[in-house]
């Protein structure tokens, strides 16, 4: 998850392509199949749907650089999700006079209205960069956590208090659940589905 937070901050498309193939199997292998359903269709349109252009743009504009400054990039669908909360906050104040005309009137406003902000923020002298928070120093974190520990005697046996020196059910391997034949087939099905559909004609 580190990395995938890493790759988002870089807007790095490679990375985010190879983190979605893993991300796949642990979906599939958990039971969430909505989520696997979508990066399967992520992957097909990369490698078989798309244009090379098109699969090109869709690795590689998957997150968004309002400032152009390294490593504080945020996922473009994040941004979509503050445009339409944005939205429907204000077509909620239509209340009766929300008409078709009116709703598209408001949704094209959303980004020159951002642009406004931005400028009222940098005329108040706020910071125009936002999102990241600052990280603290985890030494003091780790530290306290420590402290506390050995206050209660955590790391002391005490006869009678029932030990946890392992996880014995708990297995290591995230993908025990998956099934590769059953994921094949699945996968499989999936383009045969969608070929008509969407004119499968690349390899």
């Amino acid at each position: 998850m580190f990395e995938f937070g890493d790759a988002i901050k870089e807007g790095d498309g490679e990375r985010l392509h190879d983190f979605y193939k893993v991300a796949l199997l642990m979906y599939k292998a958990h039971g969430k199949m909505k989520c696997a359903y979508v990066i399967v269709l992520y992957l097909a349109k990369i490698e078989a749907i798309l244009s090379e252009s098109d699969a090109h743009d869709l690795k590689w504009n998957r997150t968004f650089s309002k400032h152009s400054l390294p490593e504080i990039n945020t996922l473009l669908d994040l941004q979509t999700e503050q445009f339409n909360h944005d939205v429907k906050s204000m077509w909620k104040s239509l209340a009766a006079n929300i008409n078709e005309d009116s709703a598209a009137r408001i949704a094209n406003t959303v980004e020159p209205m951002e642009v406004i902000q931005d400028s009222i923020r940098r005329d108040c002298g706020i910071s125009d960069i936002r999102g990241y928070r600052s990280a603290g120093n985890p030494e003091v974190a780790v530290l306290q956590l420590i402290k506390d520990l050995v206050q209660i005697d955590a790391f002391k046996h005490e006869a009678g208090r029932k030990e946890h020196p392992s996880f014995p059910k708990f297995s290591s391997n995230l993908q025990k659940n998956l099934d590769y034949r059953n994921l094949h087939t699945w996968m499989i099905g999936l383009l045969t589905t969608w070929e008509p559909i969407y004119e499968i004609n690349r390899v």
